[in-house]
């Protein structure tokens, strides 16, 4: 299973501790912290600065973390080469290389969409999109009522059932749908994400209409989504 980043609002409190340039915390399916990548300044130590994202954890977000899965890197400034003296000896708690803490901050699980099919009957359509992340398919279908008005809404929620196990917490569709911006017909979804220990968050996603709507909707919430995570 791909790791997740589902706690944005604690990254970017730890980004405000005095010296921390960039964050990444990795979570599990159930949004609990496995890994919390810190890059810093130098000045302050590195286990105080271990202390200091605990403290903020617990006290804004009542998580209490283990110091074993944050690793700091400091390095001097943004543009030096990373040298021996940039790994620091944290004791229990394991360092990262700088490179390998930029790329986890930069690389995020991209699922991408292989197949979107349409059934239709007289008073019912069945969606069904497959999304694939590396070798990992994953399906979601929905049924609902025929009418071309309900068809974003029912694009969008077999989207989101297919994101379900990747996502790890309840996700629902608040709105859906395809609109004219003169030039272009746009997408637009805003979803609900229900999120333990910060509760519900509405995100929405956009997708540029090109030649097929149901697939500008789930690109949309896959957009949604991305934003979320990254």
């Amino acid at each position: 299973m791909p790791s997740l980043r589902l706690l944005p609002d604690l990254e970017e409190s730890i980004r405000q501790i005095p010296g921390v340039r960039a964050v990444s915390v990795v979570t599990d399916a159930q949004a609990q912290p496995k890994e919390v990548h810190v890059l810093a300044a130098p000045g302050k130590p590195a286990k105080q600065i271990v202390r200091d994202v605990q403290s903020l954890a617990m006290a804004q977000f009542d998580i209490d973390l283990d110091h074993r899965i944050v690793s700091v890197v400091q390095i001097e400034d943004e543009s030096a080469d990373p040298t021996a003296s940039d790994l620091l000896d944290l004791g229990d708690t394991e360092v990262a290389a700088p490179e390998e803490v930029l790329q986890e901050i930069e690389a995020q699980a991209r699922p991408v969409i292989t197949e979107i099919g349409v059934r239709s009957t007289d008073a019912e359509i069945e969606v069904e999109v497959r999304l694939q992340l590396d070798e990992d398919t994953f399906v979601g279908i929905e049924r609902g009522a025929a009418a071309a008005s309900a068809r974003p809404r029912l694009v969008a929620s077999a989207t989101i059932s297919a994101l379900d196990e990747l996502l790890g917490v309840p996700a629902a569709v608040e709105s859906a749908a395809v609109v004219d911006t003169g030039t272009h017909a746009v997408a637009l979804v805003v979803l609900t994400l229900s999120i333990p220990r910060v509760g519900a968050q509405s995100v929405a996603g956009s997708a540029v209409v090109r030649g097929d709507e149901t697939d500008a909707v789930a690109r949309a919430v896959l957009a949604a989504v991305n934003r979320r995570l990254g």
